[in-house]
């Protein structure tokens, strides 16, 4: 495998690629995500952290800095902060700060809007010195934007735009920026493309391609569940533009699996899961260290068993995908109600054209 293979410098995320990949091979958790707030003004209507009667709330400072030292102990590298929007804590940028004089990089994932002040787009961007900032935009089209969100979709898409443009302009380099779109049957064909098209042309900016999961708010539209043929054509599109020297794919996964191996996330509840969209709990901060439940469930968190492409289920055995990829494991999780099922939208697996076909049918 080629290291210098844009799906490996580009689909680690994190600048550092090579460690996170080290870390990977020897299966530790390299990143941290923190769920810090519920709060986010983007109105997402398929949110898969809310539910429609969901307070908003946010874990305590504290306890994030508990966290935050638990990770240090252990050596990892990067904090990632999720949401809701991170950004709308009112300690986010102190948070950040204590991260980085405990020796860890800071990721954002953040919508984008807050980074429209220009005071917390220059705070954003000197925390995340050695990191990463996401913000997320899923389409350009005010009409389809304002069907998947609440709120005025032009004001919240120029707030996005003018957000990029200031933590840019303020020495962010676009590399180290992604846009992350929620792929929907809304954004299928051409608007998918005119957005990864848009971002990576106008500023230097790779798409995050997530697939929508049935958790959360998205429980309440499962019409827009894109069929097999709409993600081929909306992964195609984003390999074609964001990897366009590789002959490999990451199929549906919005990251390749040395990012998704190296993570874990602790949840607005204190839950500690594989990933944010999986809302399965592998102990909780509140009944246990960080520490002692990654030493009791790192196989599970870290999705040891995949390692193996002889473990892997089905035709991802053999894939060459495989190199850089396993699949989207929150899809398998929803869908088939295993984690380390082939994952069930991957457009390669010629399996999931039959199963496609006979849900429609």
């Amino acid at each position: 495998m080629n290291e210098k293979d844009s799906v490996i410098t580009y689909g680690c995320f994190h600048p550092d690629y090579a460690e996170e990949m080290k870390y990977f091979e020897e299966c530790n958790v390299y990143t941290v995500q923190i769920e810090s707030t519920l709060a986010c003004s983007q109105g997402c209507l398929y949110c898969y952290a809310a539910s429609e009667d969901a307070p908003m709330k946010e874990l305590l400072r504290d306890d994030i800095i508990t966290i935050i030292d638990s990770a240090a102990r252990m050596e990892v590298r990067a904090i990632d902060w999720l949401g809701g929007d991170p950004l709308l804590r009112g300690d986010w940028y102190e948070l950040m700060k204590y991260a980085m004089d405990r020796g860890l990089k800071n990721n954002i994932w953040t919508s984008g809007i807050p980074l429209e002040n220009l005071e917390v787009a220059r705070k954003a961007v000197e925390v995340t010195e050695n990191g990463f900032i996401s913000v997320h935009l899923d389409s350009l089209d005010e009409k389809i934007y304002g069907k998947l969100h609440t709120g005025d979709p032009r004001k919240k898409i120029q707030a996005i735009l003018k957000g990029v443009d200031n933590v840019q302009s303020l020495g962010k380099r676009p590399e180290n920026m992604i846009n992350c779109i929620t792929f929907t049957k809304l954004l299928a064909d051409e608007d998918v493309k005119r957005t990864t098209s848009y971002f990576f042309k106008m500023k230097g900016m790779r798409t995050c391609l997530t697939q929508m999961c049935m958790t959360g708010l998205a429980v309440n539209h499962p019409e827009w569940i894109p069929g097999i043929q709409e993600i081929r054509d909306a992964c195609g599109s984003r390999d074609e533009v964001n990897y366009s020297n590789s002959n490999l794919s990451m199929s549906t996964m919005d990251a390749n699996k040395f990012y998704c191996g190296g993570i874990i996330c602790v949840t607005i509840d204190g839950d500690v899961t594989p990933c944010s969209v999986i809302r399965k709990g592998f102990g909780n901060i509140y009944e246990s260290t960080l520490e002692n439940i990654v030493e009791q469930y790192r196989d599970e968190l870290l999705f040891a068993h995949l390692r193996n492409p002889e473990n892997v289920k089905g035709y991802c055995s053999s894939c060459e995908n495989n190199q850089v990829c396993w699949g989207c494991r929150a899809t398998a999780y929803y869908e088939k109600g295993d984690m380390l099922a082939p994952d069930p939208r991957c457009w390669i697996n010629p399996d999931n054209y039959c199963d496609d076909f006979q849900e429609r049918s």
